[in-house]
């Protein structure tokens, strides 16, 4: 029987990121704060955003070249900490995060940016810490020698 720490959540990351996305769209939309960023400066929010989905993808893939679970909450069956995963444990919520980011220099406005440290708040919750347990139980201490020498984020 599975752990109730490790049930399989039914909204998946991406799904909070995108839910997140709209929320950033609408607070723009209908409760602007200050302007941060006019036209053409607002644009540089491609970069982070450009720089979120590659991070992400590139986590993604090292999970696939691994073959072994990308779903949070599924049983892992290989440490990945090749890549990307030297230097943090976490590159596909950090892409997201840098995504939100981008969307909120993009969008021009302060009102988006609430919204960021909200999603990051919701992914350590429901995601990283539990994602951490299950991993220090499944890989013991080859797991907790990673996690001591890689931080969760950068």
């Amino acid at each position: 029987m599975q752990d109730s720490a490790e049930k399989k959540p039914l909204i998946v990351p991406p799904v909070y990121l995108l839910l997140f996305i709209l929320g950033q769209v609408a607070v723009h939309k209908y409760w602007p704060l200050m302007q941060l960023f006019d036209e053409p400066f607002r644009y540089v929010g491609l970069l982070p955003l450009v720089l979120g989905v590659s991070l992400a993808g590139w986590g993604a893939r090292a999970f696939a070249v691994a073959e072994t679970a990308i779903k949070p909450m599924e049983e892992s069956t290989t440490l990945v900490t090749h890549g990307l995963y030297r230097f943090t444990r976490n590159p596909m919520y950090l892409g997201m995060i840098l995504v939100l980011m981008g969307v909120s220099v993009l969008l021009g406005s302060f009102s988006p940016w609430l919204l960021v440290p909200g999603f990051i708040l919701l992914i350590r919750q429901l995601f990283i810490i539990r994602e951490e347990a299950m991993m220090e139980r499944i890989f013991g201490d080859q797991y907790r020698e990673y996690r001591s020498t890689v931080r969760r984020w950068l």
